[in-house]
């Protein structure tokens, strides 16, 4: 039974992420500035929580997600937990209180946060079906969000906060839900942002989405980094200047080049073509999804699969967008790409979800008879 049970398995969403992490691995070495491969370089690093993600993706995958859905109000309240905890006991590092310190790496909750959100929102919705239609059960899945949301926003990390969002959002287009609780709801999101601005957000916060779309405003400051990102785009011309980066990373004009800038510093390794061809990896990790969500025999399943893509979407856009001067600079990752132990393993994770619902599609063919 089990063999039967991997013919599923999507080889083909398992290779484009390695591909991506392969990838990841040597912009990461290239951004730190190369050196060489010992267990303290941060290429290595990444390659080593690589392989560990993956090995959870194989284990994960071999078990019923079914059994992951018993288990998730339990993995959610953990995750809740791990949230809170990191604010009081959590390593603070650049004003931000994130991360646990365990010596040998950093952890953020807020990466696996999500991937329980998501699980815990998916099973609420489809353990109650036609009730989603009722107002009160519409409520409770924004709790669902809004908690875990809120403990991230307080760290501060505001787009971590808005993945959840998204999350959301993706399970909303498929669930049963009344299109008046929808158009409520988009209603409601103008005067909370109005709100939101003059009473939650910080100084630094307003600046950040102010400063995105007009940098030269403060070229020296808050838009250095966004100008320094578009130049490195530009000048990586069709192939690129090799493994060493474009002139803005080589001079270490470009900062944070190895997680949320990553992009702009691969634009300069390997340009235009090695961007088509990353995004061409993008595009088919979605597909897989999407598809996985097609073929679910139950309605957690297909959940499970869109709430994945549509965090997948989230973060791929918003890097990709913040690197092109067309988004916000909100701090998030290019998904398997930037530097994070966490974030690499927390995505491998929730792939391991989707390819558990995709082994289960469909009963073996000597069941049926």
């Amino acid at each position: 039974m089990r063999r039967h049970r991997w013919r599923d398995f999507d080889r083909s969403m398992t290779m484009t992420t390695i591909i991506l992490i392969g990838f990841g691995v040597v912009a990461v070495w290239s951004a730190r500035g190369g050196g060489a491969l010992s267990l303290n370089n941060s290429a290595v690093k990444q390659a080593l929580f690589g392989v560990v993600g993956l090995a959870m993706l194989v284990v994960i995958a071999s078990l019923d997600y079914r059994l992951l859905g018993s288990l998730a109000w339990i993995v959610y309240l953990g995750a809740v937990a791990a949230l809170a905890i990191v604010l009081v006991v959590g390593v603070d590092i650049a004003g931000s209180r994130r991360w646990f310190n365990f010596g040998f790496t950093t952890i953020q909750p807020s990466e696996f946060g999500k991937v329980a959100t998501l699980i815990a929102l998916a099973w609420f919705i489809s353990s109650r079906g036609a009730g989603m239609r009722e107002g009160g059960n519409f409520f409770v899945s924004l709790i669902i969000v809004a908690v875990p949301a809120a403990l991230v926003f307080i760290e501060p990390d505001l787009g971590s906060a808005l993945c959840y969002v998204a999350i959301w959002l993706a399970m909303m287009l498929v669930a049963n839900v009344r299109k008046q609780h929808l158009l409520a709801f988009a209603v409601a999101v103008g005067p909370a942002l109005l709100l939101a601005w003059e009473f939650v957000f910080k100084d630094y916060q307003r600046r950040r989405l102010l400063i995105a779309f007009h940098p030269e405003r403060d070229s020296a400051g808050d838009g250095y980094n966004i100008i320094q990102a578009k130049i490195s785009v530009g000048s990586g011309g069709l192939f690129g200047q090799g493994l060493q980066g474009g002139t803005q990373s080589r001079l270490g004009l470009l900062k944070v080049r190895e997680s949320d800038f990553i992009f702009a510093h691969v634009s300069g390794m390997f340009g235009f073509v090695g961007m088509v061809a990353l995004i061409i990896c993008y595009g088919v990790l979605l597909w897989r999804c999407i598809r996985a969500a097609e073929t679910a025999k139950d309605q957690f399943g297909q959940l499970v699969a869109i709430g994945f893509a549509g965090l997948l979407f989230f973060q791929t856009f918003v890097n990709i967008g913040m690197n092109l001067g067309v988004m916000p600079v909100t701090g998030i990752t290019l998904p398997f790409v930037s530097q994070g132990a966490s974030s690499v393993v927390a995505f491998l994770i929730a792939q391991g979800v989707v390819q558990s619902v995709l082994m289960r599609r469909r009963r073996l063919g000597f069941q049926s008879r």
